[in-house]
């Protein structure tokens, strides 16, 4: 496989190998549809300081020509990378290719919704790792409270922006407040957060986010 090609081939947990993680690194900076993200990410890191880490935005995924945004609640452990102090146990990426199974429950469900990556980007309502080195935290109302500005910063990133994904409780509630001051006319389709303790606990929540994402695909005319 030539560099490019492990930099553009997207597949569940593709991250783990490390040919196809160093391309993805190599690209984060200068690939053209996330390089604005990335050096947005990068000034966003001096900005909050020490003791917090942002994970880079995929180059593989759509970046700033993206339709569709996919919010989860906050980085896990396996988008946090070397730059992130006793988290090294993942890519450094947000991306449905991680080495995790909420990862691969999102990429599997884009497949079968008929939903592009490239159409797409993944993220997070607050977008700096919560927890310790051995256990993630859960976002509370000032960490979202304090993260909504930056969002709003990403959204004024993407301008094709027609569809948003917010999967899970608390980044339904990051979203909402945001929508409706910045977004009204963006379609807005909330949904379970497709973690494997979600679907183990409630048995119909993988269908139904399954109908969120061909509703998503539809909207989009990727189906």
């Amino acid at each position: 496989m030539s560099r490019d090609d492990a930099f553009r081939t997207t597949a569940p947990r593709a991250l783990r190998d490390p040919d196809t993680l160093q391309a993805r690194l190599s690209a984060v900076r200068t690939e053209p549809t996330v390089k604005p993200l990335n050096d947005w990410v990068e000034t966003l890191r001096e900005r909050l300081g020490d003791g917090e880490s942002v994970p880079w935005f995929d180059p593989a995924s759509g970046g700033i020509q993206a339709r569709s945004l996919f919010l989860l609640e906050a980085p896990g452990q396996k988008s946090m990378g070397e730059e992130a102090a006793l988290r090294r146990t993942g890519s450094g990426i947000i991306s449905v290719d991680n080495d995790d199974q909420t990862a691969q429950n999102c990429w599997t469900l884009r497949a079968e919704a008929g939903l592009p990556y490239r159409e797409s980007l993944h993220w997070n309502v607050v977008p700096w790792y919560l927890g310790t080195a051995d256990r993630i935290a859960a976002p509370g109302r000032t960490e979202i409270q304090r993260a909504a500005p930056f969002l709003h910063e990403v959204i004024s990133m993407l301008p094709a922006l027609e569809v948003v994904v917010p999967m899970g409780r608390k980044a339904q509630a990051g979203w909402s407040a945001y929508q409706e001051r910045y977004a009204p006319n963006v379609h807005t389709l909330p949904t379970w957060h497709p973690s494997p303790r979600v679907f183990a606990s409630r048995p119909a929540a993988r269908q139904e986010v399954l109908q969120v994402l061909k509703e998503a695909a539809r909207l989009l005319g990727t189906a």
